[in-house]
């Protein structure tokens, strides 16, 4: 069984009296809010962010940010181009591509078109939504087969690709969302699954390293079914912003606590936490959550609290790349430029 560490998160509780005076005990501050101590490298980080794929819809969001790039099109040319120099100029190793079906193939097959001898790589970000699993029709049977032939396409048209990223030869996978709404809890055994998914890939030759997606942040390891962390190799929380005070107010210590517990939590099971940071939130479309600065003393923190959570792969995700309505961006804008790219690969590239 995972073992789980019990951790508080609050800002002055009381933990105890003597019942002879009224005295009164606080915990110690310093054991919740305090600094981030720097984490030097001695190999490098790898590095991933979630590309967002624009419509002219999504442009007329209210947006945190102006991208240097305008209003752009994902899939033209020059926006590619542009978009994966930034990238390898920050230390980026991939971006992982939303995939929801057939319609999602243009966006890979451009960066595929586009990414030529670049060391930025491709990732698949397969969500399952598209293959309407039910408690009443789970994700077994001809659904099964379908989510198998959709991978032995991108296999081949992907995954068998030298514009795809590996850790070791293998080609790494992010599955979501594995915090399935209660309506549809028991549509997808996830451990049977990706046991079929896996045994499919293995007869192309390949050997995936799955990241399962939980689409949530600051929820403990306990409340997520063991087997299904189990099955990955994997696991990423993506979602991190906060509308509660206490956890704005003391964001990074409460979020390295955070990832201690799932790292730790995890490893009890043979399972790598792969840690999920942005450079800043600040959604305008949301008054419920709090903003977290952007700045550069508040980004470092961050990525030092991934550098020291991050599993033997050293992988890390920045969500994101370019979603800007949500003000978590590293893609260069008219208001900050290249300084976070530039940030990114001073933190997590070791000096040669």
């Amino acid at each position: 069984m995972i073992k789980i560490k019990k951790i508080t998160f609050l800002v002055s509780i009381l933990i105890g009296f003597n019942a002879c005076d009224d005295d009164i005990e606080f915990l110690d501050k310093e054991k919740y809010v305090y600094e981030i101590p720097q984490v030097d490298l001695t190999e490098d980080v790898r590095a991933g962010t979630y590309y967002y794929n624009y419509d002219v819809e999504d442009w007329e969001e209210n947006l945190a940010y102006t991208p240097i790039l305008g209003e752009y099109d994902p899939l033209s040319p020059e926006v590619l181009d542009q978009q994966i120099s930034w990238a390898e100029s920050g230390g980026i190793d991939f971006f992982v591509f939303p995939w929801n079906g057939l319609d999602d193939d243009n966006l890979l097959n451009a960066f595929q078109t586009q990414a030529g001898a670049s060391n930025v790589k491709m990732v698949i970000g397969y969500n399952t939504s598209h293959l309407n699993a039910t408690n009443s029709s789970p994700l077994a049977g001809e659904n099964l087969d379908r989510m198998l032939n959709e991978w032995a396409l991108l296999a081949e048209e992907h995954l068998q690709k030298d514009h795809y990223y590996k850790v070791n030869d293998r080609p790494v996978i992010v599955l979501s969302p594995l915090n399935l709404p209660s309506s549809r809890s028991n549509s997808i055994d996830y451990p049977t699954v990706v046991e079929a998914l896996r045994n499919s890939l293995e007869q192309l030759g390949l050997n995936p390293y799955i990241i399962g997606e939980l689409s949530t942040g600051w929820t403990a390891p306990v409340n997520f079914d063991e087997a299904t962390l189990r099955s990955m190799d994997g696991i990423v929380l993506t979602n991190w912003s906060t509308n509660t005070y206490d956890r704005a107010y003391a964001f990074f210590s409460y979020v390295d606590l955070s990832y201690q517990n799932w790292k730790t939590s995890l490893e009890e099971v043979n399972v790598e936490y792969v840690p999920s940071i942005f450079p800043g939130y600040s959604n305008p479309g949301d008054e419920s959550s709090y903003v977290i600065e952007r700045s550069e003393k508040n980004y470092v923190s961050y990525l030092n609290i991934a550098k020291s959570s991050m599993g033997d792969s050293r992988i890390v995700l920045i969500n994101s790349w370019n979603d800007f309505q949500k003000g978590t961006s590293l893609e260069p804008t008219m208001d900050y430029g290249t300084q976070y790219l530039e940030i990114t690969k001073r933190e997590f590239d070791v000096e040669e």
